[in-house]
């Protein structure tokens, strides 16, 4: 009788997958935004497309939701996010569940080659790192904002937006490294 031995410590994470590479001149760029239905997450996404899009001469090309935070994007809504973006903000990450659909989304999008902003409220910025590097990819382009996004104001949520531009910039014109 043979005897199969097996580690108890089991598979961690995928193999290390690769960014996209950052877009160098945004001039022209289309920017989509993956909005996963969370309080104010895409209200804050959208504002921070728009003011990339004033900044750099990039167009805003589409803002879709997915059906649920607690859900990958479905495929209909990847070929919509391919066929029309060079540049994606997803999220939010600002919970459990949505974190770590978020980063599914975000890690999928970058394999796709179209390089993609993670928004996060600073409690989760660490989580969101932690998540994307166990589906293979180190180093995202999480962005990150103070939040909370659930309860926050308009003029709230439109100076968090402000705040991250200069971050979103670099992360979509740069490949962390």
């Amino acid at each position: 009788m043979a005897v199969t031995l097996l580690d108890p410590a089991g598979r961690v994470g995928e193999p290390t997958k690769q960014l996209a590479p950052g877009i160098e001149v945004l001039n022209g760029a289309r920017i989509a935004v993956l909005d996963n239905l969370k309080p104010h997450a895409g209200y804050i996404q959208g504002g921070i497309a728009r003011l990339l899009a004033e900044r750099t001469g990039a167009v805003v090309s589409l803002e879709i939701p997915k059906v649920s935070a607690a859900l990958p994007a479905e495929p209909e809504v990847i070929e919509q996010i391919k066929a029309s973006a060079d540049l994606v903000i997803t999220g939010s990450a600002d919970c459990g569940s949505c974190t770590s659909w978020s980063c599914h989304d975000t890690v999928a999008l970058e394999q796709l080659g179209i390089p993609t902003l993670l928004l996060a409220t600073a409690g989760f910025t660490e989580l969101a790192y932690q998540v994307t590097s166990l589906y293979g990819l180190r180093n995202a382009r999480v962005l990150t904002v103070r939040g909370p996004l659930g309860g926050s104001t308009d003029a709230e949520l439109d100076a968090m937006a402000l705040e991250a531009l200069e971050n979103a910039l670099l992360l979509a014109t740069t490949t962390p490294v």
